[in-house]
């Protein structure tokens, strides 16, 4: 199940800004070749500037260098999450499967 929009962004406090939407959703990182993080929450623009800000280290680690999302209603954001994480079985979610972004 892939992303809706092919469209990945720069994963910069700017391009959050411009880019990002303050809405709920799903979102995720990426560097090439390999997924980093796929989250949901109920703010896309503020769960990304969270990150840049050093709230995830465990993700930090693998410097994501881009991000796409999708914005959805709650019950529709947890239910493509769960489809994302099948699909894609990012890095950081592997070991953090149970606190996933979800507030």
């Amino acid at each position: 199940m892939e992303w809706t929009t092919a469209e990945r962004f720069l994963l910069t406090r700017t391009s959050v800004m411009r880019n990002a939407p303050d809405e709920s959703g799903v979102y995720g990182l990426c560097s090439p070749g390999k997924w980093v993080y796929i989250g949901h929450r109920s703010n896309i623009r503020k769960a990304l500037l969270d990150y840049l800000s050093g709230q995830m280290p465990y993700v930090l680690q693998w410097q994501p260098k881009h991000f796409v999302f999708e914005p959805l209603p709650y019950k529709k954001r947890l239910a493509r999450h769960k489809q994302l994480l099948a699909h894609y079985q990012p890095i950081c979610n592997r070991k953090t499967a149970s606190t996933a972004s979800s507030f």
